[in-house]
């Protein structure tokens, strides 16, 4: 028990000046409130800058989405044309060239027989037909890395199909198809 104010060994003050380890309070600092208000403005239009800047995940999954074509195509050979059929695999759309994946057709170029030709030109005129058609989807192929490669849909129904139906084309393969054969 203290015999007095000050407990053994507290009779003099500290070096700082301070009585009895006593802490000094310092004062409570006030954030003024248009100093919050800046910050608060700040970090919003950094969120709007960073959102315009980053790609979203739509404009991602937009560039994935089928396009519906209603264009009349005719035949053609220039890969920059504005709607025309190259060849039975291949189509030209608003200055793009696209291709049909999942098929081979035959080559009019370097046919190796006249019966290769023939098909080949008689496969032209029958994707312009079937384009022609009626309105379709031109849908981006995910098993296809190349991004020119393109299913048509017609009502849930691939032209390509269709065209390996008709006899037009044959579903792809790693094999080399001889068309000549009879």
């Amino acid at each position: 028990m203290a015999r007095s104010l000050y407990d053994v060994g507290d009779r003099n003050p500290d070096r700082d000046n301070r009585w009895l380890n006593d802490r000094q309070e310092k004062p409570a600092r006030v954030v003024p409130a248009g100093l919050v208000l800046g910050a608060l403005i700040i970090a919003a239009l950094g969120v709007m800058l960073v959102k315009t800047v980053l790609p979203s995940p739509a404009s991602a999954s937009a560039q994935d989405a089928p396009t519906m074509i209603a264009d009349q195509f005719a035949l053609c050979d220039d890969p920059k044309g504005q709607a025309c059929v190259l060849a039975a695999d291949s189509y030209a759309w608003r200055g793009h060239l696209y291709h049909l994946t999942g098929i081979s057709v035959p080559s009019l170029t370097g046919a190796r027989c006249a019966q290769e030709a023939d098909l080949a030109r008689r496969s032209r005129i029958t994707l312009a037909a079937m384009m022609n058609g009626g309105n379709f989807d031109a849908r981006p192929d995910p098993a296809d890395r190349d991004p020119d490669a393109r299913l048509l849909m017609r009502d849930g129904v691939s032209l390509g199909t269709l065209m390996i139906l008709k006899g037009q084309a044959r579903e792809a393969s790693a094999q080399l198809i001889d068309w000549c054969a009879a």
